[in-house]
Order: structure tokens, then sequence, then C-alpha cells
């Protein structure tokens, strides 16, 4: 490998490892310029060789502890009389918090326990420290270590049990939105069985018709071409077709003809609500007027879920090659839900989708909420 991509592969210290090394560093050095040990170079060099490896402590945090160790045992080894430092202890501390948090494997993050604290105690043995401390200085030193690996992999453990709730929430919306996408398919599977059933009888009617009165004939001939052409088009948005519920009813869904009705039951369920529409309604494809009816009447829903008895307004806009709707209302007694949750802005932002349309739902300036949404209408 070329060694410009094999130093590109090293793990590059973040800026708080940095710094944290760096203040560590400017301690010791500071401490040891205090100190004055002789030779003031070598306290110096201890100084650095015990910290600055702290940056690299969430990738090497054991090797950063034993080189710390290890210095500490050469420098005590090799040094007479109590030093006026303290630069070993806050990096060994790191080291053993950081192997606890980081390292995937506990008996390999356990070592950091047993490494720290015979560092500890074999500078204490070589009077690094002073005289042998008694048992209460000992018991103190421990306490430090084992508080510091303990804090490190209580930390792990709610790290690890954050990202498993944040994927179970992940796969439960995963699991919401393929819900509701087979939903939708099962309504425009539907669709398009009627409209099979229609292609049926019209073709038998022209077979039948077809010796005794061609001209009638070539009118089935026409709905049968009509219709098919709208059913492909409906399969182009199926997403998965599959059924099973045994229900086998051809009829067919709800289209926009049924907003008065639908506005009509909100009314009786305490809803103050009205209908507006606006410009002149084409020709729709059966599935694109099933996805507007069934957002509505979400969104109304929702209104009467989170809004209460709140002034609501359905706006229905007909465009030349867009579908506009909106369902805005006024301040309730609850709370709307936030943008994008729960599963009624799921469904709806799906149905949407489906037809390459857009969802856009949020608070508006009196308080109250309002869900927006537009619909490409192709050319039928």
């Amino acid at each position: 490998m070329d060694p410009l991509a094999r130093l590109a592969r090293v793990p590059r210290p973040s800026r708080s490892d940095l710094a944290l090394a760096g203040l560590l560093a400017v301690w010791a050095v500071a401490e040891a310029l205090v100190a004055r040990p002789d030779p003031l170079g070598a306290g110096i060099t201890f100084a650095l060789v015990v910290t600055l490896p702290l940056m690299f402590r969430r990738h090497a945090p054991v090797v950063v502890l034993g080189v710390a160790v290890a210095a500490l045992l050469v420098w005590a080894a090799v040094t007479t009389g109590p030093p006026a430092t303290v630069a070993p202890f806050p990096t060994i501390l790191v080291s053993t918090f950081s192997a606890a948090l980081y390292i995937r494997s506990l008996p390999v993050a356990a070592l950091a326990w047993p490494l720290a604290v015979g560092g500890m105690t074999g500078a204490t043995a070589l009077r690094f420290y002073g005289p042998w401390p008694d048992v209460g200085s000992l018991l103190i030193l421990f306490f430090f270590v084992t508080g510091a690996w303990t804090a490190g992999r209580l930390l792990r453990r709610r790290d690890i049990q954050l990202r498993a709730s944040e994927e179970r929430t992940r796969e439960q919306a995963r699991e919401a939105v393929a819900a509701e996408r087979l939903r939708i398919a099962r309504e425009l599977h539907d669709v398009v069985a009627h409209s099979l059933s229609i292609i049926a009888v019209n073709a038998g009617a022209a077979r039948e018709l077809s010796g005794l009165d061609p001209e009638r004939a070539r009118d089935h001939m026409d709905a049968v071409a009509g219709t098919a052409r709208e059913a492909l088009a409906e399969m182009r948005h199926v997403l998965e077709a599959l059924r099973d519920d045994g229900d086998d009813r051809l009829a067919p869904q709800p289209t926009l003809d049924r907003l008065p009705e639908l506005v009509e039951q909100a009314k009786a369920g305490g809803l103050p609500v009205r209908l507006v529409e606006q410009g002149v309604r084409p020709a729709l494809p059966a599935g694109l007027e099933l996805a507007a009816f069934r957002i509505v009447q979400e969104a109304l829903t929702n209104v009467l879920r989170h809004a209460g008895a709140a002034d609501t307004e359905v706006r229905v806009v007909y465009g030349g090659a867009e579908l506009g709707l909106e369902v805005v209302n006024g301040p309730g007694a609850a709370q709307a839900p936030a943008a994008g949750g729960g599963h009624g802005l799921l469904g709806m932002r799906e149905r949407a989708r489906l037809y390459g349309g857009a969802l856009h739902a949020g608070p508006v300036t009196d308080g109250g909420y309002a869900v927006r949404i537009r619909l490409p209408v192709e050319p039928t």
C-alpha cells in the first residue's frame, strides 16, 4: 500500500482530545518547572511523555495507559525524593476511563484496572510518593481507579442502550412505512380490480353486439380502451399487491365526489369544518382521487384527535397539472402533532410520495396547524 494511503488511514485525534492532552501537558510542565527536578530537561520530558499520548485515548487507551505507567515506573526508579507533581495521575485516570468506555471487549477493557493499580502501587513501592503509605491511602487510590473504570463502563452501557433504542425506533418507522404502503397498495388493488371488472363486462357486451349492433359494440370497446389505460396508470403506482384478508369485493373506493359527505361526517362529530373548492375539476385517475380523499380524511381525523373542536377549513384547488389540498385548523384545546411525527402524517406523506407529490405540515402563525399537499396530475 502507498505510504500516503497508510498515513491517511491512521485515526486522527479529535479536537477535544487535542485540547485535553494540551492542557494536561501544560499543567505537567508547569509542575516540573516548579519542582525543578534534576535534571530539569528529563522532568519536562517525563511530563510530556505521560500527557501527550492522551491524544489517542479513544483509539488505543490501553496503550496510552501502558506508556504512562511505564514512564512513571522508570521515572520513579531513577529519581530520588518525593516529587512535587501529580502529572501521571490524571493521565492514568483518564486512560482507565477511556479503556472502559471505548473498548468493546470486556476482558480487554478490564486489563486497564490492574495495569493502573499496579503502576501506581509499583511507584509507591519505589518511594516515588514518599514513605510507604498507609492502608487508607491505598484504598483511596483503588477507589479513584475503580471509580474511573466503572464510570467509563456505565457510560458505554448507556450508549449501547441509546443506540439500540434509536435502532428500534428506526425499525418501527420502517415497519410503519411498510404497513402504510401495503394498506395503500391494497386500496389500489381494489381500484385496479374494479377497472378490470368493467373491462370484462364491456368486452363481453362488445362481443355479443359485434354482429347485431356494431356501433354500440364500438362504444363498449372505447370504454374498454379508456378503462384499460386508467388501470395501467394505476398499476404504475402500486408498490405491492398483496392481499391476505380474503376480501374479494370489487366495490370502487371513495373519490373526491364524497368530500362533502366526509365534511358532513366531521361536522356531526363536533368539528366546525367547511369545504372550499377552487377551479374546474378535471378528469382524475381513480387512484389519485382515492389518495386525495384518504389524505383529507386522515387530516380531519388528526384535527379531531389533536386540536379538538378547532375551526377548520378544507380547501381543494384544481389546477391544470396539479391538485392542491389544504386542511388548516385554528388553535385547539390540544397540541397538534409535530411535522413528520405520528403514523397519520406518515401515511399522508406516503400517499403523496406515491403519486410524486409533496406534503408540508406544521404550525401556522395564529397557533393552529396546516397540512398542505401538492399532487401532480398526469394527462389522461
